[in-house]
């Protein structure tokens, strides 16, 4: 994000305001699209809207752009967790939205099938026919213990670990029962 696209400075020499026409020189004044205002008429005709708040951004406000969009320096937050984004990376996605890199990882990532929270990179997963899991969110459906990376049986859309696919599913012996 940069700055906007006027300068504020005091005018030294004699210049009037594009507006008002009151003279300019040893006053206050904002150059924009090559045309000298008073303070007073760029604030009513020429300020950039903030894109966040709606807002007209003052002369004396600091300002950030990108891509034709208008920020209050301490309105430039992502959208999702409102962190400041003046010195950091960002994406800009629809409706002019700012996110910062983490949420911006976080939406893009894949859901856990068990808690549909996002698995970013670093997490340790579980993945099995295009389904993803936490590691610890990948559960036998009987007793609820994390399989985790450990063996499991899958059957239908349930998995078990291997003790309770046993003593489910495991055909017993006629003579000893085990």
């Amino acid at each position: 994000a940069g700055r906007g696209s006027y300068t504020v400075g005091t005018m030294l020499e004699h210049f009037d305001c594009h507006y008002c026409r009151d003279p300019l020189q040893g006053k206050k004044y904002v150059q924009k699209e090559g045309r000298h205002c008073c303070i007073k008429c760029f604030e009513k005709f020429c300020p950039n809207t903030c894109t966040e708040c709606k807002k007209p951004i003052g002369a004396d406000s600091k300002e950030l752009h990108f891509k034709n969009s208008y920020w209050h320096n301490n309105c430039f937050r992502c959208f999702k967790c409102y962190m400041s984004l003046v010195n950091e990376p960002f994406m800009l996605w629809e409706n002019n939205k700012v996110w910062c890199s983490n949420c911006t990882a976080a939406e893009d990532a894949p859901r856990c099938k068990g808690c549909f929270k996002p698995i970013i990179a670093g997490d340790q997963n579980v993945e099995y026919k295009k389904m993803v899991w936490h590691k610890d969110c990948f559960t036998c459906s009987q007793c609820k213990q994390v399989i985790g990376s450990g063996s499991f049986f899958p059957k239908g859309d349930e998995f078990y670990c291997v003790s309770c696919h046993e003593h489910k599913f495991a055909k017993t012996c006629a003579k000893c029962k085990n």
